[in-house]
């Protein structure tokens, strides 16, 4: 620094007066060292403050700021932060001031280094002061003071004596006459008691006794605070590994009548939690009875659907699915026999024996009531409440339940039938994914299936597809149940036509499911006639594609269905198995081979394109060593053979078109290093530069569209990327600077154009350092630019020839593909465009666009954008809700979404294009990139930039987007107000 600050003020000197030279003399260290300063030193700043100000919202103002500043510096910041907050505390009475001073102890106790001891001793002796010395802080003050001993004993978990020490403050001040403060005393012992710290003499479990006898006397408190403090500190217990006591269970069990609503809902998670940690210990009824403890507890809990609160009622009702009623009919029997001195045997009274009784039948487990129990219609109460809540959970616990029970399952369906006319949607789409959860152990009839099917009329999108979900997995029990879910099928199909891929898809699963049944339903689905020849259906009508695909589907399964085929439904088959491949199935032939031949052909083709993948690759390696002319000729066969090999075979398809996108992104990084603009003076190189940039910006959108839309690359691949738009960014400079005039290359000028560059290379040695990237001799060179810019940077000259040297001379290395890709793409299903009839609507108002596609590979759908482009080249981005999108497999997603489009009035109708688009996080902003070039052909570029991108399907680099699928164009007409 002490050599460059005489050369870069000699320069000054050369070019401005004098009075530039001072003011850059003065500014110069105040802005570099003031700066940091300011910075470092903020919070220490504050916290000296705190001793300055006397009002009291002054030094809650400076208390807020302070904590804004968290985290701290470093270690010397903390402990002077602490030792102001300590003075402050000690020095105000105030109230408020005392409990924002503790809270910000707890939070500055959290730097690593801190002596947390020094602070919690220091607050333990504030509850442990004197009478006179305790009246001058007020509840809020203790209460806070527990507050921050817990932080800093969750902090201190290993030290057992300073944990005593807290948690005995804490018993103490038990009796504090104030609900906050006992709330809060019962909260820290919940956390930080560790039960074992009794003496030798004692046992284990004694501690814990104790304390949880402790916490169950204060669900008596006469505050319904409190009691509910007192049952949450008993579930952090058994939520921190403790095992509660049976005593702690009577008490939650009479904690079940409170009158404050909170007791009631922890009681509710307390006795729930005793049904799952020891459910089959036996618990005495009022009655002198003994019974199983979850089986009271499931009792209990279906008494508590018909609580007054509705909070209360979800929360009983949401935990009776994870209970397990198991009828009690061996350990009845058995109680019976141990009370009459009888054995378990089935033979016939000797008569020797007194009260020996005739032995009586093997009980019925289905015959065993639960009316005795007060549980009957529990669910039924739960599924007809009110509230919407209520009856969502009542069907999601009656799912649960039928999950695991098929015989439960078979009861609960006409109940879970009915919920599918709730008036809620959410509520309808609870019960249908229920049903669609508990589809194998039910049989629909013709009463429940006719309800399901007139959910198929709802409105909404959501149900429409639900519901066809679940007719995938369903099993008909009748020939009837499946004509009606044909026609029901067909009939939605249209009326909503814009869910013809759903339907498609329905009546795959339909036809595999039911393929005994749907053979008799052949001849009237095909419309076949035995003596008269009927009209050919065209393949166009999407209901007529819909039977076929059913009939292929249950074909595939059933072979002796191919000789009720007319001729047509043959020529049919060929044309859906090629274009439907995932809905339409291979069918063998029994009268022909061909079929066999055929896919003999595809498995042996599939090997030979894989062979021949594999020798492009081999052949790209012997790439270096020839010379330009030829290597750009091989680069361009490889890239015509790899287009060809993504054409026959769609396993390889993802790596052919990845590599092929690398090979030509190195493609036209040789050309641009064998380009004679580099042999030319650069005063005849202002013309010659427009097709190199149109390179660049190439290079940089393809090397974004393989890093983003292929899954599958590791970190030396990505590498590889990046080095790519590396080269194209200096390319970029170069260009610029060659083009440019002598008299615009000053120091200004310079730094803008590199600044860009410095930040990629920046991000660039971060990503190699961070992925452990084994680098060669040409990304060392890159790496060190920033120094050799900075000791070079008065001559721009000479940066431009040493970066001119490292570019032009480099070999771009060839991308190997060890393992399988996948692309990530679209398929726009809705809207279908092509219609010359507009979406009409009033301007300056809104018009709905149903927008339905399919994501497949797309491992970030929240990434993806809906992208409308108006006629006047506006450019609209409408990011998806999170539900609008629906996973159908891993790897495959349904996005349904609405569009809102709004404009001003038109004198005629326009065409809008629909697209969907990935965005991205570039590396450096690439609109600076783009906007490198010379004076002279600025204008021109600005003019037409907007027009190029906005109405290609080409990427944008400026906006950072990736287009998945091609635009549909939809016509509107926004009609002016008269």
């Amino acid at each position: 620094m002490k050599r460059s600050n005489p050369d870069y003020s000699t320069t000054v000197v050369e070019e401005k007066p004098l009075e530039t030279l001072d003011y850059g003399t003065q500014s110069q260290p105040v802005l570099k060292l003031k700066r940091g300063r300011q910075a470092l030193d903020a919070s220490k700043r504050l916290a000296f403050e705190l001793s300055q100000f006397s009002t009291q919202q002054e030094i809650l103002q400076t208390l807020v700021d302070l904590e804004k500043e968290l985290p701290l510096e470093s270690l010397e910041v903390v402990e002077f932060v602490i030792r102001s907050l300590w003075e402050r505390f000690y020095e105000t009475e105030d109230a408020a001031v005392r409990v924002k001073v503790i809270s910000l102890l707890g939070s500055v106790a959290r730097f690593p280094g801190v002596n947390v001891h020094a602070i919690a001793e220091e607050l333990i002796k504030l509850l442990n002061a004197k009478d006179e010395d305790k009246t001058k802080d007020s509840q809020k003050v203790r209460t806070q003071i527990f507050n921050t001993l817990l932080t800093l004993g969750r902090l201190l978990d290993q030290e057992a004596k300073i944990i005593h020490h807290i948690e005995k403050g804490a018993i103490e001040h038990l009796k504090d006459p104030h609900f906050s403060v006992r709330c809060q005393c019962l909260c820290l012992i919940g956390h930080l008691n560790q039960g074992l710290d009794g003496g030798p003499s004692k046992l284990e479990s004694e501690p814990q006794v104790g304390a949880q006898n402790l916490l169950a006397s204060f669900a008596k408190d006469s505050d319904p605070r409190v009691r509910t403090s007192a049952l949450q500190a008993l579930l952090t217990l058994h939520d921190r590994g403790q095992k509660l006591d049976i005593a702690v269970y009577d008490q939650a069990s009479l904690a079940l009548n409170d009158d404050y609503e909170d007791v009631r809902m922890a009681a509710i998670k307390l006795v729930w939690v005793f049904s799952q940690a020891d459910p089959e210990r036996t618990v005495k009824l009022p009655s002198s009875d003994e019974v199983r403890l979850v089986d009271d507890a499931f009792i209990k809990i279906c008494h508590m659907v018909n609580d007054l609160s509705m909070t209360v009622r979800r929360e009983a009702t949401g935990l009776l699915g994870s209970l397990h009623l198991r009828k009690k009919t061996e350990h009845e029997k058995r109680r019976e026999i141990h009370a009459s001195g009888g054995a378990d045997s089935g033979a016939w009274s000797t008569g020797r024996t007194w009260g020996d009784k005739a032995p009586e039948p093997e009980i019925d487990p289905e015959d065993v009531s639960l009316m005795s129990s007060g549980a009957c219609g529990a669910f039924v109460h739960g599924l007809e409440d009110e509230f919407m809540e209520v009856r969502s959970a009542a069907v999601d616990s009656l799912c649960e339940l039928a999950y695991r029970n098929s015989s439960f399952a078979v009861q609960s369906l006409d109940f879970l039938a009915d919920m599918m006319n709730d008036e809620i949607e959410s509520v309808r789409l609870s019960a249908i994914n229920s049903l669609s959860k508990i589809s194998q152990h039910i049989q629909l009839r013709e009463d429940q299936l006719e309800t399901l099917l007139g959910v198929l009329e709802d409105f909404s999108g959501d149900t429409r597809e639900a519901v066809r979900e679940l007719l995938c997995h369903c099993v008909f029990a009748t020939r009837a149940c499946l004509h009606a879910a044909i026609h029901a099928l067909l009939g939605n199909l249209s009326k909503y036509p814009q869910d013809k891929s759903s339907i498609w898809r329905c009546s795959k699963f339909l036809g595999e499911k039911h393929q005994h049944i749907a053979s008799s339903l052949v001849p009237e689905l095909l419309s076949t006639h035995p003596f008269f020849a009927t009209p050919e259906p065209s393949i166009d009508d999407p209901a007529y594609v819909a039977i076929l695909i059913l009939v292929f589907n249950a074909t595939a399964k059933s072979p002796t269905m191919l000789a009720m085929f007319p001729d047509h439904t043959n020529r049919h088959y060929a044309y859906l198995r090629d274009s439907q491949p995932d809905l339409v199935p291979q069918l063998v032939n029994e009268k022909s081979v061909s079929d066999l031949d055929s896919k003999r052909f595809e498995d042996g083709g599939s090997q030979t394109a894989k062979d021949f993948f594999e020798s492009v690759q081999v052949r790209l390696r012997h790439v270096t060593s020839l010379n330009p002319v030829s290597k750009q000729q091989t680069l361009k066969t490889a890239i015509q053979d790899l287009k060809h090999v993504k054409s026959i075979d769609s396993l390889l398809s993802a790596g052919a078109e990845c590599l092929c996108l690398y090979l030509q992104c190195k493609l036209m990084i040789v050309q641009a290093q064998q380009d004679k603009m580099w042999t030319v003076p650069a005063a005849l190189c202002t013309h010659q530069s427009s097709g190199l940039k149109s390179l660049v910006e190439n290079i940089l959108s393809t090397s974004y569209r393989v890093e983003h839309t292929f899954t599958g690359l590791d970190s030396q691949q990505i590498f590889l990327l990046r080095q790519l738009r590396l080269i194209a960014h200096a390319l970029q400079i170069l260009v610029t600077q060659r083009s440019s005039r002598t008299n615009e290359r000053n120091l200004n000028s310079m730094l803008q154009v590199w600044e860009s560059f410095l930040n990629r290379i920046k991000t660039f040695s971060n990503f190699i350092n961070t992925e452990n990237i084994n680098t060669d001799a040409f990304c060392a060179e890159v790496v060190s630019f920033p120094g050799f810019f900075e000791s070079n940077i008065t001559n721009p000259a000479g940066v431009v020839d040493y970066i001119q040297s490292i570019m032009l001379s480099h070999e771009v290395p060839c991308l190997e593909l060890h393992s399988s890709l996948s692309q990530a793409s679209a398929v726009l299903n809705e809207p279908r465009g092509g219609s010359d009839n507009p979406l009409c609507f009033s301007a300056g108002l809104t018009l709905g666009v149903n927008v339905e596609a399919i994501l497949e590979n797309v491992p970030d759908a929240t990434k993806v954008k809906v992208q409308v482009v108006f006629p006047d080249l506006r450019c609209h981005w409408f990011i998806p809700k999170r539900d609008d999108i629906h996973v159908l497999s891993p790897t495959k997603q349904r996005l349904a979404t609405t569009v809102i489009l709004s404009h001003k009035g038109w004198s005629e109708p326009g065409l809008v294009e629909v697209s969907l688009v990935l965005k991205y996080t570039p590396d450096v902003d690439e609109e600076s990139v783009l906007k490198l070039r010379s004076r002279e052909d600025s204008s021109t570029d600005e003019e037409t930039r907007g027009i190029k991108h906005t109405k290609s399907a080409k990427d944008s680099l400026v906006d950072g987007v990736i287009n998945l699928c091609s635009p549909v164009q939809v016509c509107i007409m926004p009609k002016a107000l008269r």
